[in-house]
């Protein structure tokens, strides 16, 4: 699906929209509280990006922005990764398996933020491995993931033969 349509289907309306712009403001006043002013303009920025192109594309520029905020306090990380775990999930639950994607999004998110938490602070580990490790992880996960939603919805079967001919 392409990013034009993907945005003409996005009525402003709907309530996964809504609640991906009260992200993108909690996200945007999490920066301004914590930064320097001009991360107004980031906000600015954030609202276009989900409005006009992609929310995965908002988050990550989000999260972008949040470095420029030298030491975050407690308040502005949770103001703004809130923010952006809201904008994702109101993207999951505009799904057609709403009820999954939404889980699964709400499961993930602070998995991964937790076991970064604890890794960096509590066990005073390096970031490099820290990273490293996550990103195999993930990628490990998603992956098998990806393998078993191609058996799933038979496009690759057990028997060759009879797979999915996509031509």
């Amino acid at each position: 699906m392409s990013i034009a349509r993907e945005t003409k289907e996005r009525s402003l309306r709907s309530i996964p929209t809504v609640l991906g712009l009260l992200g993108i403001v909690a996200a945007a006043g999490g920066l301004v509280l914590g930064g320097p002013a001009w991360l107004g303009l980031a906000g600015v920025a954030l609202g276009g990006l989900y409005l006009f192109g992609t929310p995965v594309l908002a988050v990550v520029f989000g999260q972008i922005a949040l470095v420029a905020v030298d030491a975050p306090s407690l308040r502005t990380l949770v103001l703004v990764e809130g923010g952006l775990f809201i904008v994702l999930l109101s993207r999951a639950v505009a799904t057609p398996h709403s009820r999954a994607a939404g889980g699964l999004v709400a499961l993930v998110v602070p998995l991964l933020g937790g076991l970064t938490w604890l890794s960096l602070e509590r066990w005073s580990l390096d970031p490099l491995p820290v990273g490293a490790v996550l990103l195999t992880g993930v990628a490990v996960v998603g992956y098998l993931l990806h393998r078993y939603l191609l058996l799933e919805l038979d496009i690759v079967t057990e028997d060759p033969a009879s797979d999915s001919d996509f031509q």
